[in-house]
This record gives C-alpha cells, structure tokens and sequence, in this order.
C-alpha cells in the first residue's frame, strides 16, 4: 500500500514538472546555464560591453579576415573579452578561417553569406547563443548587385530574450563600396535600403556595417544622404561621427567615421536611454599589431536596455473571422482579444502566431492597451471600405487564418503561451462562412469548441459578427447544431432540464430564448412557436 502512495506521489510530481515545463516559464536573467567562454590565449584585459539587462550590437570589418596566422586567435579573444551579444562582420575573404573561429567559440552561433563571385568579402552575423535565438535568415535585393557591389546585405530575423525581457530584431549588415568611384552605387544602395525600412514599418530594424563614407557630409556630397535624410530611420553614430576620437577608420588620408549603425523608427524610444560608442581595440593591442594582423577597422557598437514584458493575466481570444463572405480572406480576417482580469493589459512586444510559420509580434509606437472588460480588434486591413466594415484597433501582418484547421496563440516573446485556440474544421468548433466564430462566456475555456457560436450579429459590410463589442450567440434553439431546429432539439432540451444530458455553454445559450440564464419550459415553448 506504501509503495502505491509512493508511486502515486512521484507520478503527480512528474506531471506537475512537465507540465510546468509546457506552459514556458521564464528563463532566469543571466541564464543559469550561461556558457562559459574559455579564449585559446589571454594576451589582453579588453573591458567587457556585455550588460544582461540589455543589447548590445558591434558592427566590425576585420580586413579581408584572417590578415595574419595569427588573426583567429585574436579575433577570439577580443570577442571573448567584449561578449556582446550580436555582432556584424565585413570582409571574410577565407571561408574556412571564419568556421574555424566558430569551432573556438562554442557560445556563439555564427552565420555567413557565400557569394562565390569575383568580388568576394562576404558578410558574417555571430550572435550569442544565451540570449540571442536566430529565427532565420537571407540576403536581399538579388537584382542590385550593381549598387551594393556584389556584396547582397545580409538579413536576420532575430529574438533577443533573457529572462522576460525580449526584442525582435530585423538586422542587416552591409557593406558598401568604397572611395569616390563608389559614390553612385552607395547612393543607390542607400535609396533601396530607405524604401525597404518604410515598406516595413511595423519592424525592429537595425542596419550595420561598412557604408564606407562619413554621415556628416553636405546633401550635395553625402552618398548616405537618402538615409541620413529618412525620416522613418536613424544613424544612432551621428552623435559620435563629429569625435574624430571616435573614428572607426582612424588611418591615413581616408580617415573617417565610415561604420555606422542605423535604426528604424520603431527603435527611436529604446534609442533615448541608448549608448554608442567606438571600441578602441589598438589601445589594449598596440596600434601596429592591430593593423597587421587584425584590422584597419575599429569596431562600432550600440547598445540600449530592455524593459521587461510582463506575461498578462486575463487576456482571452475572445472572436475569430477566418473566412469572411463579402471579401476575400486577404482583406477581411480579424480576431478579437478581451481583458477578463483586473490590471490593463499592453499588447506591445507580445506575439501572435499560429502553430507554424505565421508569426507577427505586436508593435504600436506608444502602446497597444486594453482595459479591463474591453475589447481590442487586430486585422489584415485597417481600411474600413475594404475588409468588411471593421475598424480595426491593430494592423498586424504575417498571419493568415485558415478557413479549416488552424490555431491562434498569443505568446509573451520568450515563448509563454498566454491563450491559444485550434479550431478543427467544424468537427467541434463552428465553421462558418460569412461569419466570426464567437466565445459565448470569456469565463469558459476558449479552446473547447462547444464553447464557441457562430455570430448573428450583422455587420455593416454584410457578414455577421461583433467586433469591439459584446458577444451574442444565435439563441434559435438548434442544440445539436445540425443547422435546422426541430423536434431533435426539443428532445436534448428536455432531456437537459431532466438533468440527463450536460450542455455547452454554446447549447446553454442557443436555448435560453427569453435570455434568464435559465432553461425551462418556456425556452421551449419560444423555440417551437418561432421555430417549428
């Protein structure tokens, strides 16, 4: 009988750890398993930037890497000695050198391009592996070779995260052409790189690397001008380009502040408690050693705090119109969030997705906030004449509700799943067309389908739902929900009062004609005088 409790005991306890583990809590801040960085040589006391309550970013040409046999080793303990948590890397010349710096830091993950054309210097991210997950990469504008010499810039897609404070970052290195010839193609470059930050306002973009000129130039001889000029974007080193000090290329008649950091506007209020900064690594090295055998570039770095984003309590997907009727699906999908706790909720940093690429994580200069008992509609398309007459609170981009089986998950970023829905094709959830699914009671658990109805509140653009608003559910009777109320319903009201059938919230509230929150004979008596 003991060894029964026992293992009674233990098997509560292992599904109380499993479980806890599924739901995502936090990692703590460091992280308890931090990886240890053990440099091959320690030949300097380079200070560390590395701050775990914020973000730093290097941006660093190392000189048609590796310069000298040496280089490797180097390179090794600068990057040890510094730990930042993300740095761009220009001009890697031996492929096999840079993977061989890789295999010496196992606490970084490193990325490169491979361009395997005439003009070499590809481009390299590294980023450490405690705080920093890489969600994927590419290079861009594969038709303007011409403008960015070759050297296509480099994308990745980035969440940084210890404990519950987290960013997405959208980074770009690049590395632009060099000396006066090169002043058309950076020009160039620097027009596509400004469309492409306003055709994606709603992202967390940081531009670095080599732009080989000086942001500090008149309109009339700044290659960088449709950037330094944009007002949707901003070179965070501008407030160090004047410091001749601050120089990252310090040497000869070229010597400038030609590396730059660049950041959307999404990133202007993280930027106003942010810190930029040269990193003056010849001072420890030796100017000589370092120009020989590392590089002719100093290395830039930025970086900013991060606040926490509290996991919410109360925040419930509340309505879903996956499958509109008078538009397409491209114009017309929306769902609806409601705030069933007591505290106002910021969506601002959480994470919309479904359970497989589609990911969008919420961003609204200024807040998205939802109070207590109120509504917040997100959509596809904010414009009113187009998406079926929904005014929308959020415009969100990256997730397409499908019209059968798909999920609904708002996540915190460091992957806490705070709500989720998986609809299932009609088999228990509605499937309606025309119409939002609709959660009859927010109190009840929204990923059970019987807790769901489809909406019978008509739009303004023809379909039926009620966003921004109160649910209500079709209270026509139909229990068994087969689309006709007759004499089958009748019998399950019946056999419900005589409490010999259980209902749904859905059923509950399909039945109760005369809305008293209860069933008797006189929800019968409306359903068949309406109905049959």
């Amino acid at each position: 009988m003991l060894k029964s409790k026992v293992k009674f005991l233990m098997l509560i306890i292992f599904w109380t750890i499993l479980s806890l583990s599924s739901i995502g809590y936090s990692q703590s801040c460091p992280p308890a398993d931090t990886t240890v960085v053990n440099p091959p040589q320690n030949l300097w006391n380079i200070a560390t930037v590395n701050n775990w309550t914020g973000l730093e970013i290097v941006t660093w040409n190392i000189q048609e890497f590796p310069q000298a046999g040496n280089t490797v080793n180097y390179v090794n303990e600068i990057i040890s000695d510094l730990l930042p948590d993300i740095i761009g890397i220009q001009e890697i010349t031996d492929m096999s050198a840079f993977e061989s710096l890789s295999v010496q830091i196992p606490a970084y993950e490193f990325i490169h391009t491979n361009y395997n054309n005439d003009w070499g210097l590809d481009l390299g991210i590294i980023t450490r592996r405690d705080c920093v997950e890489i969600l994927n990469y590419s290079t861009l504008f594969p038709s303007d070779g011409w403008e960015f010499a070759g050297r296509y810039p480099l994308k990745v897609e980035i969440l940084w995260g210890c404990g519950e404070s987290t960013i997405n970052l959208t980074v770009i290195n690049v590395h632009f052409k060099a000396y006066d010839e090169g002043f058309d193609q950076r020009f160039g470059a620097s027009e596509i790189l400004s469309d492409y930050i306003q055709s994606h306002p709603s992202d967390n973009i940081v531009v670095i690397g080599d732009f080989n000129d000086e942001i500090t130039d008149p309109e009339s001889n700044n290659s960088l001008w449709p950037l330094v000029s944009d007002p949707n974007a901003e070179f965070v080193t501008m407030s160090i380009a004047y410091n001749s000090y601050q120089n990252s290329y310090p040497w000869g008649s070229y010597a400038g502040f030609i590396d730059h950091i660049l950041i959307s506007s999404n990133l202007f209020d993280e930027n106003e408690n942010g810190f930029v900064q040269t990193l003056r690594i010849d001072d420890y090295v030796g100017s000589s050693s370092y120009q020989n055998q590392i590089s002719d570039h100093r290395p830039v770095m930025w970086k900013i705090p991060i606040a926490e984003i509290e996991i919410p309590s109360g925040l419930v997907i509340n309505e879903i119109m996956n499958n509109p009727a008078v538009v397409s699906d491209s114009y017309g999908e929306w769902l609806e969030l409601t705030n069933t706790g007591d505290e106002v909720i910021d969506l601002n940093g959480l994470v919309l997705k479904d359970d497989g690429s589609d990911s969008h994580t919420i961003s609204n200069p200024g807040g998205l906030y939802l109070n207590p008992g109120d509504f917040v509609v997100l959509g596809v398309n904010d414009n009113i004449g187009l998406n079926g007459g929904v005014e929308l609170d959020y415009m969100y981009s990256g997730i397409f509700l499908g019209n059968t089986f798909d999920e609904v998950i708002i996540a915190h970023p460091n992957g806490t799943i705070i709500d989720e829905v998986w609809y299932d094709n009609g088999a228990t959830f509605p499937d309606p067309e025309g119409a939002s699914m609709s959660l009859d009671n927010q109190n009840t658990d929204n990923n059970i389908g019987g807790n769901w109805s489809v909406s019978s509140s008509p739009m303004s653009g023809g379909d039926f739902g009620s966003p921004g608003e109160s649910n209500i559910c079709a209270s026509n009777g139909d229990v068994n929900f087969d689309g006709i109320t007759d004499i089958l319903d009748i019998v399950l009201t019946i056999d419900y009062i005589l409490e010999e059938v259980s209902f749904t919230e859905s059923q509950i509230c399909s039945v109760d004609q005369n809305i008293d929150g209860m069933i008797n004979i006189i929800d019968i008596i409306i359903t068949i005088d309406e109905n049959i």
